[in-house]
């Protein structure tokens, strides 16, 4: 087992799952010295009723709530401003987000302001500037997610927040409020837990409780991906959203690696989803880890594809088993969805004289420690879907 001389690891987030799991919520309220709590989530929630779903485990705790149901898909500072207008004007002294993306933005945005002014959020933008806690704040995944909603991040309006006060002090999981959507969603938001908690797992500033999270994590996804695709199973989506959630922790404690950045660039450049660009680029740059001293590739294997596979597969080839299930996970999903989830860069649109630049802005200030070269290795081979180490 890998030990650490020393690590750091930070995590106030509760997490409540499982049926009726919402009723908990006016007691887990109480706890955190919480009597209004104003609801923030998007139409197309709303639209589907999960709003009604949350309404009623206050039915009979005489909790009254405020709803905001309009983020739209980009919110803004005017947003903010607006939200916390309503926020004071009603009372209001918690935040529940229901749904993922800009809905946990735009509440982690008004979590900042509603003891200031929205000005503040420039202020606070970058890393670690929130210096004291915020108030409570609970989030309530649906099926879709960016993966940063358990996390210490945040975006609004070109702005970027990095603190431990961003992460939630509560995840409620569902199964009535995690309902299908399609495959698009399901394999972007699940392909940025296994990204997120592959590279927490792998990389030399692993740690054990980093470990816990992530190996749960790739679990559930290596477990339930292919199933929910297939068969839209219920069980198998209740665990993505574990997964979701438990990755973001782990994510948040660890460095922001290359899975994440290439991804994050691809998705910036091109328009399509961050999570099926992590997806695409994720075994290429494992193959590209396997060498690099300090990476812990092999034990992958035993998360992401079981104790049965695991056990009688070589030591020496742990490592690429790993990378090989992603690859055939990949390419169950792409068959199953009739090819509308794609397997390379080429045939999910992104031309390749855009990979250069996706390089350049991955690159940035060097941190992730790779330089151009080792970035266009990975994207030419993932814009091909050619393998950059033959089985």
């Amino acid at each position: 087992m890998f030990f650490p001389d020393n690590y750091e690891f930070y995590c106030p987030v509760k997490i409540n799952s499982g049926n009726r799991a919402l009723e908990h919520l006016p007691v887990e309220l109480d706890a955190l010295n919480a009597t209004k709590p104003l609801v923030i989530t998007d139409k197309k929630i709303a639209k589907k009723g999960l709003i009604k779903k949350i309404e009623g485990a206050f039915k009979d705790s005489g909790i009254t709530m405020a709803i905001f149901d309009g983020v739209p898909p980009v919110p803004d500072l005017k947003l903010v401003r607006r939200l916390m207008n309503n926020y004071l004007d009603t009372g209001c002294d918690s935040i529940i987000a229901a749904g993922g993306g800009a809905v946990v933005n735009t509440a982690k945005a008004l979590d900042i302001v509603i003891s200031g002014k929205p000005e503040d959020l420039k202020e606070v933008a970058g890393e670690d500037r929130i210096k004291n806690p915020l108030g409570p704040f609970i989030f309530v995944p649906t099926a879709y997610g960016t993966g940063f909603e358990t996390s210490r991040f945040a975006t609004l309006g070109g702005l970027s927040f990095s603190s431990h006060f961003l992460m939630p002090d509560l995840v409620v999981i569902d199964p009535r409020m995690v309902t299908a959507e399609k495959a698009n969603a399901v394999v972007s938001t699940a392909m940025v837990a296994l990204a997120h908690s592959a590279q927490a797992y792998t990389c030399p500033a692993k740690n054990p409780m980093t470990d816990t999270y992530a190996y749960a994590a790739m679990q559930f996804v290596g477990e339930n991906l292919v199933n929910v695709i297939r068969y839209g199973d219920k069980k198998g989506r209740l665990a993505l959203a574990n997964a979701a959630t438990m990755a973001g922790i782990a994510f948040s404690n660890s460095p922001r690696g290359i899975i994440h950045e290439l991804g994050w660039a691809a998705g910036d450049i091109s328009g399509l989803s961050h999570g099926i660009c992590m997806g695409i680029l994720l075994p290429y740059v494992l193959e590209c880890h396997i060498d690099r001293e300090g990476y812990h590739l092999s034990d992958m294997l035993l998360p992401i594809a079981g104790a049965e596979i695991y056990a009688g597969t070589a030591e020496n080839l742990k490592a690429r088993k790993a990378i090989n299930f992603i690859y055939d996970m990949q390419h169950n999903i792409h068959d199953i969805t009739r090819g509308k989830i794609p397997l390379t860069l080429k045939d999910a649109g992104i031309s390749k004289d855009a990979l250069q630049g996706i390089a350049s802005a991955t690159v940035g200030d060097g941190r992730t420690g790779f330089n151009i070269d080792d970035c266009m290795v990975i994207l030419e081979h993932a814009w091909e879907g050619r393998p950059i180490i033959s089985s």
